[in-house]
């Protein structure tokens, strides 16, 4: 290895061990000053108008200045931009703090670095040089990290829509029995409900205001949420606009298939529980059994790691795991 190279390392080392040692003192002042303040607090009174943030706010408020600046710096680049595209349908509106998609490439560069700094640092602590493949390695498990929190989040999001959907249906529906207008409805609907899909309603309210159409507005919710009840309801609504006739029948129909279709995904997961359960406890036993080997014996896996037949049996197991899963899925899946 180089002498320049292990000069530098050695200055980047003691860089790392200076910043983590200026945190440390910074958080110890920290907690200093909220114990004095906690002391000299019963002697004070507090105004009626707190305007003072949070630790955590003010944390909150510098991650998302320099997630914005860095976002501009990268819209510069085409790549990059182009890549943002795909995390459009991640951007959620009812956050008072506006998101981009551009925000999301830049929460992955942000992470990238601060896995790949706990990785140096972890190296630091135990007196070894870092490596060029844990370098790559750090930085590509920080980069796409960020993506399983959002796919698990819109997952998330999207099953709460469906949940609420039909209660939305029945509140529109009793709003068109009681003479009021669609607007009206969907504003009311805004009002009743909470979490993701009442947010979904007030984009449609505020669009509506705006002079948007019915059949755009409805058009552009069917593309946000992406939802099958959702496209029937705006296909329904566009010819009911195009060609007339009573919306209350219309959507005491939309409400009796929405409660039979729910009813059925009821059936079916109560029919499915058991096969479910006992996949789920089949794709977590290997793992659990490695887990007990492990503890029991750390060096019984080291053939697997360290030989060639040991690395060729290992990718026959994961083919033969990945398989099982695929399979069994494709098995238990019902179509609707």
């Amino acid at each position: 290895m180089p002498e320049g190279y292990n000069i530098s390392l050695f200055i980047l080392q003691i860089i790392i061990i200076f910043i983590l040692f200026a945190i440390m003192i910074w958080l110890l002042k920290l907690v200093r000053a909220i114990r004095y303040e906690k002391r000299i607090s019963k002697y004070t009174i507090d105004s009626i108008k707190e305007d003072s943030l949070s630790f955590f706010d003010r944390v909150n408020i510098a991650y998302f200045e320099i997630c914005h600046r860095l976002s501009k710096a990268l819209k510069k680049i085409r790549i990059f931009d182009t890549y943002s595209k795909k995390y459009e349908k991640y951007i959620d509106g009812s956050k008072q703090i506006r998101e981009e998609a551009m925000d999301y490439i830049s929460t992955k560069i942000l992470c990238g670095i601060l896995v790949f700094l706990i990785v140096l640092v972890s190296d630091v602590l135990q007196y070894k040089p870092i490596s060029l493949i844990q370098v790559i390695y750090s930085l590509l498990i920080g980069f796409f990290l960020p993506d399983l929190f959002l796919i698990s989040r819109n997952q998330f999001r999207k099953r709460q829509i469906e949940n609420d959907l039909l209660k939305s249906i029945i509140i529109m529906n009793n709003a068109f029995k009681s003479g009021r207008s669609t607007m009206q409805a969907i504003q009311i609907v805004s009002e009743e409900l909470d979490g993701p899909l009442a947010g979904e309603f007030k984009k449609m309210y505020i669009d509506l205001t705006y002079g948007l159409s019915l059949e755009t507005v409805f058009t552009r919710f069917a593309k946000r949420v992406n939802i099958e009840e959702v496209k029937y309801i705006t296909t329904s609504l566009t010819i009911l606009n195009k060609t007339g006739g009573d919306i209350v029948k219309v959507f005491s129909s939309i409400e009796r298939s929405f409660f039979n279709r729910r009813k059925l995904q009821q059936e079916l997961k109560s029919l499915t529980a058991s096969a479910r359960l006992i996949f789920n406890i089949l794709v977590v036993l290997p793992f659990v059994l490695f887990l007990m080997i492990f503890i029991l014996n750390p060096t019984y896996f080291n053939p697997l790691f360290t030989t060639p037949i040991g690395l060729v049996i290992l990718l026959v197991i994961v083919l033969l795991y990945t398989t099982y899963i695929f399979i069994i899925r494709r098995i238990m899946k019902v179509e609707e």
